[in-house]
Formats: structure tokens, C-alpha cells, sequence
């Protein structure tokens, strides 16, 4: 099985929320609507398949 790499703005988004603690800081910090970071958490999870 040959997975695609992960961006490097779904690894930004992750260390955001991680660091941040929340979606919203997270979004605040960069620059984006915490729908956005959703969104590229929840495409991440499928690349992934994990939930």
C-alpha cells in the first residue's frame, strides 16, 4: 500500500490545535475559519485511515 505524503499544512494544522488546545485558537493563530482545519483534519484521518 503506497500512501500519499502529508502536506505540510495538515502537519501546521495538527501542531496548531495540539499546541493551542482547541480548533479555535488553532484557526486564530493561522489565520483560517475552524471549519478549514476540519476539513483538512478530517481528509488527513481518510489518507490515513484512521477516525
Amino acid at each position: 500500500m503506497n500512501t500519499p505524503p502529508i502536506s505540510i499544512e495538515a502537519l501546521l494544522v495538527l501542531d496548531a490545535i495540539e499546541h493551542r488546545g482547541s480548533y479555535a485558537a488553532a484557526a486564530e493563530q493561522l489565520n483560517k475559519v475552524p471549519s478549514a482545519l476540519s476539513y483538512i483534519v478530517n481528509k488527513l484521518e481518510e489518507q490515513l485511515n484512521v477516525t
